[in-house]
């Protein structure tokens, strides 16, 4: 059965997209087609792309990697295949407290799961711990990160990469909010989406939810557009995690943290030779 031009558009499109930086969500493909002018931004588009998607995923147009689903992945049991094999493990797992010698304590705040794995990657290197809100965070996370804040001594920010929405903005008011319940204050910066960023790459918007209680004062001062953060190019994604990380640590007190770790792996290594 022939397949429909406009589905072999979206595949020859999502794949160009997929070639130049994977692995996506396919919601983040299906924003990059809506930005190409490929698709409409509609609900049944969408599903259209994820058809599609999994249609050149089966024929191996689109490799099976190319995709992530941050939501359904597998919780395995760590495993070795023998003394040696975990010994390389622990050289690898082994980190240097970075924190120790930094003025500021930085962690980052998402609002959404699917993405988790773009942060993961560009925060690893940096010893940035990242909190995953799906929503409004739950009380029981906001203790421990509370009780956690109030033992540092010394300023703590909190970078926050959310939807650009009613509901999106509100969360960052209560987390303010309830962090203070706890009796701790640390800066929050919102750091994605902003309104600029709407234009300054030409984000696909769509109408505010006229559901959402907190609509009518979002409206008023942004107007009646949303875009959600899966919107924003990977490639910008990655680079404003970093710069807003950078900007706010002692990049040359995390150099000297990295190389003392790098000795300790040696020293770690030596002993579990000698074992």
């Amino acid at each position: 059965m022939a397949r429909h031009q406009k589905t072999q558009d979206i595949i020859d499109a999502a794949r160009a997209i997929l070639e130049a930086h994977h692995p996506m969500t396919v919601r983040q493909v299906y924003y990059r087609l809506v930005a190409a002018q490929v698709i409409d931004n509609t609900r049944s588009r969408y599903q259209a792309v994820s058809k599609a998607v999994v249609a050149a995923r089966q024929e191996g147009t689109i490799p099976w990697e190319w995709i992530e689903d941050r939501l359904r992945r597998p919780r395995a049991v760590s495993m070795w295949k023998d003394v040696a094999d975990f010994a390389e493990t622990a050289r690898h797992a082994y980190r240097r407290d970075v924190w120790a010698t930094q003025p500021r304590l930085v962690e980052v705040w998402l609002e959404k799961d699917a993405l988790s794995g773009i942060f993961e990657d560009v925060l690893e290197p940096y010893g940035v711990t990242l909190h995953v809100g799906r929503g409004y965070d739950g009380w029981d996370s906001l203790y421990n990160a509370a009780s956690h804040y109030t033992g540092w001594q010394g300023p703590v920010t909190i970078l926050y990469f959310g939807d650009f929405d009613p509901s999106g903005r509100d969360m960052v008011r209560s987390l303010g909010e309830r962090l203070s319940f706890f009796e701790t204050s640390p800066e929050i910066i919102i750091c994605a989406i902003l309104r600029s960023d709407i234009d300054e790459y030409n984000l696909p918007p769509d109408f505010t939810k006229p559901t959402d209680s907190r609509r009518k004062g979002f409206v008023a001062r942004h107007g009646d557009m949303a875009v959600e953060l899966d919107a924003l190019p990977v490639d910008v994604l990655q680079d404003r995690i970093r710069q807003q990380v950078e900007t706010r640590m002692d990049l040359n007190a995390l150099a000297r943290t990295r190389e003392q770790e790098r000795r300790d792996r040696q020293v770690i290594m030596k002993l579990l030779e000698a074992a």
